[in-house]
């Protein structure tokens, strides 16, 4: 329905904080550093008054932070108000159908192979796990091929960091560098900026300040 209604093209999404940007969503970048007791947070998403807000950790690589950013706008299209199913899941089958949807992508899934799989991961610029979580839950791949596939993906050291992620083109967020381009344009510093964006003046690394890539570090 998203898709359709930002008019997007049919198949892989490209830019896909492009695409959030330009329907008026803030994305922010931000390195959350090392989590305690084996935790990992890669994304966080709120609306700030009218003004739907996501914001990433720039230590996932480009295909985890794609569907980061694909999960958190399902919990901002679906999660205003508690609807009754596990958000969780809801912001996962979402993500799932936005970045594969279903009718393009599932005659593409069977007779999967790691070369195809490799081959899949650059055109859809998703994680070779999401395609092999795509294909069983549309039912092109068997539960024992799964398990295979991931028996090879632990003895290789690929659950934790895929091959092929550092080919995918990083995404970028733009529009709170704009905005605060914008506003320094127009004479004020940096701590003003900081003041409106209602963030401390006295961080070291301001959202709306340099550029930064959306890709591992």
């Amino acid at each position: 329905m998203v898709r359709m209604q930002w008019r997007m093209p049919s198949g892989p999404v490209r830019d896909l904080v492009g695409w959030l940007e330009s329907a008026g969503c803030v994305v922010i970048v931000e390195d959350f550093g090392p989590m305690t007791g084996g935790g990992r947070v890669d994304g966080l998403s709120q609306w700030a008054s009218d003004t739907p807000v996501v914001l990433v950790n720039n230590r996932a690589p480009t295909d985890r932070l794609r569907l980061t950013l694909a999960h958190e706008l399902g919990h901002i299209c679906m999660h205003s108000a508690q609807l009754g199913g596990d958000p969780e899941d809801e912001a996962n089958d979402f993500a799932a159908e936005f970045l594969m949807p279903a009718d393009l992508i599932r005659p593409e899934l069977h007779d999967l192979s790691i070369g195809k799989l490799h081959r899949l991961k650059r055109y859809w610029g998703v994680s070779m796990q999401s395609l092999i979580e795509r294909a069983y839950r549309l039912g092109t791949l068997s539960a024992g091929r799964r398990t295979g596939f991931y028996k090879t993906f632990s003895a290789r050291g690929w659950r934790a960091s895929e091959p092929l992620s550092n080919e995918l083109a990083p995404e970028r967020a733009q529009l709170a560098e704009r905005l605060g381009q914008v506003l320094m344009e127009r004479g004020l510093d940096a701590s003003e900026v900081a003041a409106i964006a209602g963030v401390a003046p006295s961080r070291d690394h301001l959202f709306f300040m340099p550029r930064r890539r959306l890709s591992a570090v």
